[in-house]
């Protein structure tokens, strides 16, 4: 692009130096300011629809959502419940390598569910796993491994950091490490990847005991917490802290009422709802 005018030869009326400077710093900043103005609004995320996907118990429900990006789109499919009536439970693979979600979790008499947290190539599992108040696997120290889902013994859920876990305080009924933190305090997690596109899956709690299961069409962890801090994300509420499971192909989300998003992989474990 040329900058200048080359043709030496063209009359000019003659301007002063500073003058001239001055228009063209005036010029300059306001186009930096307006490719500023389109860039920050080219990544702001919106909501373009929403709608409910029925029942699969009383007080559990199935939505959908669409949030559009310029010509990025992202689905956010959530199973939402109160844990005042309802729980989770880490639901261990009965064959790691070929049982399904689905077939596990109907097994179970699970009401929905999502795949659960990290493994192995050999299907071990990755980080603390505590099942029915059993310690399938113990705690491990990893950047990944930032927080984890925590069900009290009286059934609440909660979020926690890694750091809060203390065993002999606190046993937990169940317990699934995993991370990044998304979302904490309302606010979206600073320095989370924004260049790898995935399937997500996500763990999401309001303030008043809201809980969602959450899978996400392919979308970068950041865009994930960007959506979350959505006001109408999730319809009525929205996440005060959420935590990212394991994605990609192991991705997958299926009710008791026939809704499924099949998982491409087979995976080590499973988070189901259940009534308290």
């Amino acid at each position: 692009m040329k900058t200048g005018n080359s043709d030496a030869s063209t009359p000019r009326s003659p301007v002063p130096t500073g003058g001239l400077t001055r228009s063209w710093g005036v010029v300059l900043a306001f186009h930096a300011a307006m490719a500023f103005t389109i860039l920050t609004l080219a990544a702001d995320w919106n909501v373009v629809s929403a709608s409910g996907l029925g029942e699969p118990a009383p007080g559990v429900e199935l939505i959908e959502t669409h949030c559009v990006n310029g010509n990025q789109t992202a689905r956010v499919t959530a199973l939402c419940f109160n844990d005042k009536n309802h729980t989770l439970r880490v639901v261990d693979s009965p064959s790691p390598g070929s049982a399904t979600l689905a077939n596990t979790l109907s097994y179970a008499k699970a009401i929905g569910g999502v795949n659960g947290g990290y493994f192995h190539k050999d299907y071990r599992p990755v980080g603390l796993v505590v099942s029915d108040g059993k310690t399938l696997h113990g705690f491990e120290s990893a950047k990944l491994l930032s927080g984890l889902l925590a069900v009290m013994p009286d059934g609440r859920v909660a979020i926690l950091r890694s750091g809060e876990y203390e065993p002999t305080k606190s046993p937990l009924l169940q317990a699934l490490q995993c991370g990044p933190m998304l979302v904490e305090g309302g606010c979206i997690v600073s320095g989370l990847n924004d260049l790898r596109i995935a399937r997500r899956t996500i763990l999401a709690k309001g303030v008043r005991g809201e809980t969602a299961l959450i899978y996400m069409s392919s979308v970068t962890l950041a865009d994930a917490a960007r959506i979350l801090a959505l006001a109408s994300v999730l319809d009525t509420w929205k996440p005060r802290t959420a935590i990212n499971l394991d994605g990609g192909s192991s991705s997958g989300l299926w009710t008791s009422k026939g809704f499924s998003l099949p998982e491409i992989a087979r995976v080590r474990n499973f988070l189901g709802i259940f009534p308290r």
